[in-house]
């Protein structure tokens, strides 16, 4: 029977040999980020200048080709420098990249947006190294100014990505994670009030101009119709202007909601109209008077149940 010491020690030896197998290497990655601009909501992306910089110990690490944005169309590296500091391998390079953003119009003009700059490791997966986030040093340029936009927090985290391959790598087996670095910027839209009132100007005269109708005596019943008609036409108008303004989304935005809102009241003023017409046409003292009482209550109760609801939609949205 084999010596139970001698045993212990070779199970111990083996389990320090895997631990010490199984050892990443760490790297400390960190982001400049100089500018953002060129906001494209059509191409749904948005430019970025930045500088990135890596600090490894492992002298047999290579990170010249080694750094990708996944999320970007193009991306242009450049400025590549290697220096040994104090034991610290230090690369620096520029990146000037066109991210790619799903812009959320919902609730335009109040939208507020979350943009990422994602930086991964195309060669090293996380069996080999692991990425820190220098989150002392990353920062977004504080002369960051723009008369539409302004920022409202700046983070910079690690985060792992995995897919689901192995690109071939015959030492993985199902899929594969990659370390990668992640910086947020989350801005906030300037003056979305203004804004607000010079694209829904159109729908909201189009609105009041519908409701004069009911000032109209039922006996000029094609000066009735004609406002409304024109009204309609005036909301279906702005609504063309605003949508070559914000990019058509696959749900309801708020502008969509309002002018949606705008048509509909529209087209119940139109059958109020009608009605009261063909009481104003009876032969009946009663309905002619009943006539009248309609458009006047008509026109208080449409105009302050349209604000309403115009309200609620701009608070649900800015809120």
């Amino acid at each position: 029977m084999k010596n139970p010491v001698l045993l212990l020690s070779g199970l111990v030896l083996l389990s320090l040999n895997s631990i010490f197998a199984q050892e990443k290497d760490t790297a400390s990655l960190g982001i400049y980020i100089n500018s953002i601009y060129d906001f494209r909501l059509d191409e749904k992306s948005f430019m970025a200048d930045v500088w990135l910089w890596v600090n490894y110990k492992n002298d047999s690490l290579d990170f010249e080709n080694s750094l990708d944005f996944p999320n970007s169309k193009t991306a242009e590296f450049s400025h590549f420098t290697k220096e040994k500091k104090g034991g610290w391998n230090w690369v620096t390079q520029k990146c000037k990249a066109q991210v790619m953003h799903q812009w959320d119009v919902s609730c335009f003009p109040f939208d507020k947006q979350h943009l990422r700059i994602e930086i991964e490791d195309s060669e090293y997966d996380t069996s080999q190294l692991v990425y820190l986030a220098d989150q002392a040093n990353s920062k977004l340029d504080t002369s960051f100014n723009s008369n539409e936009w302004h920022i409202e927090k700046f983070m910079v985290y690690e985060d792992v990505r995995t897919y689901q391959t192995t690109y071939g790598n015959p030492e993985l087996s199902g899929k594969s994670s990659y370390p990668r670095v992640v910086a947020e910027i989350i801005i906030q839209r300037n003056n979305s009030w203004i804004m607000l009132a010079k694209l829904l100007t159109g729908a909201y005269v189009a609105f009041f101009i519908s409701c004069l109708v009911f000032f109209v005596s039922s006996e000029n019943q094609d000066s009735r119709f004609g406002l409304c008609v024109g009204a309609l036409f005036a909301a279906i108008g702005n609504k063309y202007i605003v949508e070559s303004i914000v990019p058509t989304s696959t749900t309801n935005s708020l502008m969509d909601n309002v002018h949606n809102l705008t048509f509909t009241f529209i087209l119940l003023i139109v059958v109020i109209i009608v009605i009261s017409l063909s009481l104003f046409e009876s032969d009946d003292v009663r309905k002619k008077a009943l006539s009248l009482r309609l458009d006047k209550y008509a026109f208080f109760s449409t105009l302050v149940l349209y604000c309403v609801v115009n309200a609620v939609l701009i608070y649900n949205a800015s809120s």
